[in-house]
């Protein structure tokens, strides 16, 4: 099986990193991994699942298929999520070539009306019917054998749904360190090593933000390293590998803060404003000091980071 690679590349003190394709894996029923790729996101403040398109072999060149386990990995996903109970509210056309086009023209026109209960449908026969409908949508006019008909989709959904629950066929069935520090067979030892560090917060991710932030939590001006914790924005369970290594998605604040982050009981708009969960009572605000937190300063790459920690993180009540 061909897999992407993702290696630091040192470059003076700095260190860049090359555009990888990998994204999540999940577990099939028998604890196996399923060879082909999806993600988590948002769309427009709403949850979604995007499905990586399936294709490419190229046997006289020795380039074998991409994701050829698409259809098994979309029937498990539709599963998971009837039995999170979330409902699917749009299936849209979610390639690089069709980005451009209106929501409404890349929606995939199902025989059954949006919004979808997949929990009293035939998952098999949903499968089935997305994947005539998206088959057949924008397809090269000239192409001898009328394009990919397996493409990248995104599944929007009405509610957020957890990577736990998507990733095996338990939910809160604990992973492995080896699956969950990767989601991707096919990783070296240096590069599993490497990410490893990324999620605890070590290793070059955390020398980036600390450069980036000056050494100083932006909340409450606390410089002392040991006790600045730095945060992935969308959490790693959700992450595809390249945005566990983004600094763009990191956050440097003090442990409190972190925790508060964490846990979805503060959260940020774009313009760097807090937003406080109501589930934090009156008393615990006054006592974290929350009504004197300055605006934090987002950069441009940072804000779909943090939509997705408003949308999926966030506790609304």
């Amino acid at each position: 099986m061909s897999v992407g690679r993702l290696l630091p590349r040192a470059t003076g003190n700095r260190a860049f990193y090359v555009r990888c394709e990998w994204n999540v894996f999940l577990l099939d029923d028998a604890n196996t991994l399923v060879d082909s790729e999806f993600s988590l996101g948002v769309l427009d403040e709403s949850p979604c699942v995007i499905v990586e398109s399936s294709g490419g072999a190229n046997p006289a060149r020795g380039v074998t298929r991409r994701n050829p386990d698409y259809n098994k990995l979309l029937g498990l996903l539709l599963q998971r999520l009837a039995n999170a109970d979330a409902r699917l509210t749009a299936v849209l056309l979610d390639s690089n070539r069709v980005a451009d086009i209106s929501i409404s023209d890349r929606t995939a026109k199902l025989d059954h009306p949006y919004p979808i209960d997949l929990s009293v449908e035939d998952i098999d026969e949903i499968r089935r019917m997305m994947g005539r409908a998206v088959a057949m949508m924008h397809r090269a006019p000239h192409a001898k054998t009328g394009g990919n008909a397996q493409k990248r989709i995104r599944l929007c959904l009405d509610r957020t749904v957890s990577p736990p629950q998507l990733l095996t066929a338990r939910a809160g069935t604990e992973l492995s360190n080896e699956i969950t520090d990767d989601h991707a067979p096919g990783h070296t030892e240096t590069e599993q090593a490497y990410i490893r560090k990324a999620r605890i917060g070590q290793g070059q991710f955390r020398s980036l933000l600390l450069e980036s932030y000056n050494t100083t939590c932006p909340i409450l001006g606390i410089s002392n390293p040991e006790l600045l914790v730095a945060s992935h924005i969308k959490p790693w369970s959700a992450c595809t590998n390249q945005e566990r290594l983004d600094p763009k998605n990191g956050i440097l604040l003090s442990s409190l803060f972190d925790k508060l982050f964490d846990r979805g009981l503060i959260t940020f708009n774009n313009d760097g404003t807090m937003i406080i969960s109501p589930s934090l009572s009156s008393e615990d605000r006054a006592k974290c000091n929350l009504h004197q937190v300055p605006q934090l300063s987002l950069s441009n790459a940072s804000e779909p980071y943090m939509e997705y920690h408003r949308v999926c993180v966030y506790k609304h009540t």
